[in-house]
Order: C-alpha cells, then sequence, then structure tokens
C-alpha cells in the first residue's frame, strides 16, 4: 500500500471498472475517504478511462478489466459496468483474492449468480454487492418500524420503482441489453427483502413489451408482479421504463406495506422539500441519494454505500449485503420473469434464510 500525501496512514489501493454515472460516484467516494486510494480505473472506451483517470487523479488507467485485476498494486476492485456486465469480473476479482464491490444485479443468470456465491463462500475476500436502498434512511425507517412491531405481522404491501423515458432512450447506451426489472427490480426485491427480514417463495407476473421496441429500444415497457414471502406478507411490484418524462425526476419510489396493527409508506422521489419553475415544469431534486458534502465527507446513501464497502475492506466490518444476498434476488428477477413468459406461477426453493 501506498502512504499519501496527506495523511501518514497508508491507503488501500481501489480498482474501478466502468467509467460510466455509477463509476463516477465510486470514484467521487473513494477520493473523499481518507483510507482510500484510485490506484486504477478502467473502460472498454480508452478515452472514457483516460477522462476518468483525469477527473479523479487515478494513477493508472486500462482498458481491460483483466489487468487492473492482475494489477498487484490493486487490494480491492469496484464495478460499475452495465446489469449485464458484472458477473465475469466479479468472479475473476474473486479468483485474484481481491475484494470486490458489485453494483447491481450481481449478475442475470441464476448460474453466474450462483457460481459467485459459491466462490465467495470458499475465499476470504469481502463481496459486496451495492443494494444502496438498505442506507436510504425511508427505506431504513420502514425496516426499523416493521422489526420494532409497530404495525404487527406484515399482510401485503407495494411496491413501485419506475423511471421516465429519459432512462432508456437517453440515459443508458445499453438499455436494449437490460430491462427495468433488472435495472430497477433489482433494488426494489432487495428493498422489500430487507425491511419485511423474508424471501420470496411464489412469483406471478405479467410484462408488456412494444411501446419502447417500436421507438428503436428493444425490451420490455414494464414487470409487474406479485410476491408472496415467507412470512406471509404479498407484495405487488412494478418496474417501467415508460413513465412520462416531464415527472420531476427521473425515478418513482414508493412503498407500501400494511400490518395487523397499523401501515408504513415512503414516498422518496416525487417530494415536497425542493421545488424548481424554470421553464420546464415542476422539477424537484433527490434530497436523500446524492447530496453535498465537504472534504473528508460523503453525502446521500448513494454515497454511503459505496464507503460501506470501504469499511468492510479496511475496519473488516461487514458488508452492506453479501453475494448471498445478490444470489437472492437474481433467483426473485429470473423467477419473476419466467412467471412473465409463460403465464405460470413460479415457486422458489427455500434459501438459506
Amino acid at each position: 500500500m501506498q502512504a499519501s500525501s496527506k495523511t501518514s496512514q497508508a491507503r488501500t489501493q481501489f480498482g474501478v471498472v466502468g467509467a460510466g454515472l455509477w463509476g463516477s460516484f465510486h470514484c467521487k467516494t473513494l477520493n473523499a475517504l481518507p483510507n482510500a486510494e484510485i490506484a486504477a480505473v478502467c473502460d472498454l472506451d480508452p478515452a472514457r478511462a483516460r477522462s476518468m483517470q483525469e477527473q479523479f487523479g487515478a494513477r493508472k488507467v486500462y482498458t481491460d478489466y483483466r489487468e487492473l485485476i492482475a494489477d498487484p498494486e490493486v487490494e480491492a476492485v469496484t464495478v460499475a459496468t452495465p446489469d449485464f456486465a458484472h458477473g465475469d469480473i466479479v468472479l475473476a476479482a474473486i479468483t485474484a483474492q481481491k475484494h470486490v464491490l458489485s453494483e447491481k444485479p450481481l449478475a442475470t443468470s441464476l448460474d453466474e449468480a450462483r457460481k459467485i456465491a459459491e466462490l465467495a463462500a470458499k475465499g476470504k475476500t469481502k463481496v459486496m454487492v451495492d443494494f444502496h436502498n438498505r442506507v436510504n434512511p425511508a427505506v431504513h425507517a420502514v425496516k426499523e418500524a416493521i422489526s420494532a412491531g409497530e404495525i404487527g405481522a406484515p399482510l401485503h404491501g407495494s411496491a413501485r420503482l419506475s423511471n421516465t423515458l429519459f432512462v432508456p432512450f437517453e440515459l443508458l447506451s445499453w438499455a436494449a441489453k437490460s430491462s427495468a426489472l433488472w435495472f430497477l427490480g433489482s433494488h426494489a426485491v432487495d428493498a422489500l427483502r430487507f425491511v419485511l427480514e423474508a424471501e420470496v417463495v411464489r412469483v406471478q407476473a405479467m410484462k408488456r413489451h412494444g411501446f419502447l421496441a417500436a421507438q428503436g429500444v428493444d425490451t420490455a415497457d414494464v414487470h409487474l408482479a406479485l410476491l408472496e414471502f415467507d412470512n406471509g406478507a404479498v407484495v405487488s411490484l412494478e418496474n417501467s421504463w415508460v413513465l412520462p418524462r416531464d415527472l420531476p425526476l427521473i425515478f418513482d419510489f414508493k412503498v407500501e406495506v400494511v400490518g395487523e396493527k397499523g401501515s408504513l409508506a415512503i414516498d422518496t422521489a416525487q417530494n415536497g422539500t425542493f421545488k424548481k419553475y424554470a421553464g420546464a415544469g415542476l422539477r424537484s431534486g433527490d434530497m436523500l441519494g446524492v447530496t453535498p458534502a465537504g472534504g473528508g465527507r460523503i453525502g446521500g446513501f448513494v454515497m454511503e454505500a459505496i464507503a460501506r464497502f470501504v469499511d468492510a475492506v479496511t475496519l473488516g466490518t461487514p458488508v452492506l449485503a453479501d453475494a448471498e444476498d445478490g444470489l437472492e434476488v437474481t433467483r426473485v428477477l429470473t423467477a419473476i420473469e419466467e412467471a412473465a413468459r409463460t403465464g405460470e406461477t413460479v415457486r422458489l426453493p427455500k434459501s438459506r434464510h
């Protein structure tokens, strides 16, 4: 490890794979924390990789993730590539005995997710999936209220995590290789598992396909699912990429849980904390996810989740969500896809929990 010029304490050396929006969040967090340093960055596009290197001060730049992982100075790897491109990188990092943080989903195939979970269980390195809603203050408040018994046993609920058309058409160049289910449903399913402290055992689902495809993005418009958990709760789930562009934010995230003695609800997107009218109708700001922060600090739960990985690597604390959590979410999402494709109810095997 290399000593920092700003502190006498040695910093852990991180490599970041993926030079998109989320890769920049990884770099901003690593640069803010006193016990972390960016040793290298990597992207398939050389220009994007060099731009990230220049912006965040990484010492080295690569266009092949295998070279970054093989770099002896890199002690931990963070993966911020598209949804479908996580598995190989995570497997390579674990095999090389490097700590690894993967953006969600851990993998988009059940076989690949199983391989990762099995390898992670045998290894000694930290493996974390960035299910950042586990540190979303609103989601955490729901979990605490349920755990404290304030609404009694959960009976039913609903969750909506959807995007406007901006996401598949403008934000993601690779949208046709994913879907709102994988891009958003991964977060929503884990958040439900987290707050209910339960696992999905039965799935029914439907999807619609055609609107996005007719405009050049060949993926599902929406997945709608009904999830039964092993504690008896039943939750409806919506993941859509066709919300109108003129919503105040590009995402809409709502959760409601009804229990025997009461109910809980969160609406983290369309809040009234900040409203802007500047010629494009009502616009809001994300008041929870990414917030301003000064030097040596991070802001918002998006950055906080990444910082939890740094804590796990440098301080030995537990990861926010492990490879088994990633496997369970992939198991549920593949079940939703199967149920939507076949029209049949899909039963899931009993999990580790």
